[in-house]
């Protein structure tokens, strides 16, 4: 049965082809192939992750080819639709799965490209995050993403960067922990988009677990987003492109973090404490909207709460 590895004339077998998904077209030069879901499913094979592409007169970049090599597969079908020209380079804004699985169908399609991150978050996905993303994947999706191995990014890039790609270049930004200490954000010139990764996110509490992420320290990264870009269109990995992202964050990451310190202090750090915060931070009016069209709500906001109070009673005792 499906436990069983099955192989083909010696080929591992795949999972299923991912169906076609239209790319939006933002400007002349930018699309993207917006994922529906905000987490991963067996129905949605794998794909909860925007890819954003770029057309520009040197060759097509791709960001965040999403969770699979069959969403890659995809991905380079869609680009074919838009122009005849080739990929010539991936970035992936950080190391979690959902952003760089896809990465094997473009090293596959077009051998010895360079595929971009910061270096630390190469290292980590060969390390030890790689493997765990290629299991998760696995059991997530009910194994629709099998036949994907482990690509990493192969070119190192940081923070002040300029990749030139003729007619458009990407400034490359790094502000510190947020999502993950190695997030990347991507600026268009010469557009009002930009591409934030995980950084900023569309009705959807994710990650931050494992200290990988920070409230605090998120904070004062979003707070320079805000002075440098505050006027942009961002584009997330997971939910729609709009300028009033960055607003929404600013909110959550305040909600969770300043509750749960405020409630450290008037309870003098009371063991019932995070269950106070929750429901303190579920009744603020920002969480009630913000809990109508977030999937999964209950469930992350108990989370995000947990991890913002474990952070807040680490930095204020």
């Amino acid at each position: 049965g499906s436990e069983m590895c099955i192989r083909d004339s010696g080929k591992t077998l795949m999972g299923p082809r991912v169906p076609d998904v239209k790319p939006t077209k933002l400007t002349d030069k930018l699309y993207v192939i917006k994922a529906r879901d905000k987490f991963p499913t067996p129905q949605n094979l794998g794909f909860f992750t925007n890819i954003t592409f770029l057309v520009t007169s040197k060759g097509v970049v791709v960001l965040d080819p999403s969770a699979s090599v069959e969403i890659g597969r995809m991905a380079i079908r869609m680009i074919k639709t838009v122009t005849p020209k080739p990929v010539i380079a991936v970035i992936n804004t950080h190391y979690h799965g959902d952003h760089w699985m896809g990465n094997q169908a473009f090293a596959e399609q077009f051998p010895g490209i360079p595929m971009y991150s910061m270096k630390e978050s190469a290292e980590a996905i060969k390390n030890v995050l790689g493997e765990q993303w290629i299991q998760m994947a696995l059991k997530t999706t009910d194994k629709a993403t099998r036949g994907t191995v482990i690509t990493p990014p192969n070119s190192f890039i940081k923070d002040g960067d300029v990749l030139d790609f003729g007619d458009t270049k990407l400034n490359i930004h790094h502000y510190g922990k947020c999502h993950t200490p190695y997030d990347l954000l991507v600026e268009f010139s010469g557009t009002p988009y930009m591409h934030v990764g995980d950084v900023l996110m569309g009705h959807r509490m994710a990650g931050m677990g494992d200290n990988e992420g920070s409230f605090l320290e998120g904070m004062k990264v979003l707070d320079k987003i805000k002075s440098n870009f505050g006027d942009r269109t961002f584009i997330p990995g997971h939910g729609q492109w709009r300028n009033t992202l960055l607003a929404e964050e600013i909110a959550l990451f305040q909600t969770l973090y300043n509750t749960s310190v405020a409630v450290i202090k008037e309870t003098n750090d009371d063991p019932n404490g995070v269950g106070i915060a929750l429901k303190r931070i579920k009744a603020t009016p920002f969480m009630v909207e913000y809990a109508k069209h977030t999937p999964d709500f209950e469930n992350s906001v108990a989370k995000w709460t947990s991890l913002a109070y474990l952070e807040a009673e680490q930095n204020n005792f």
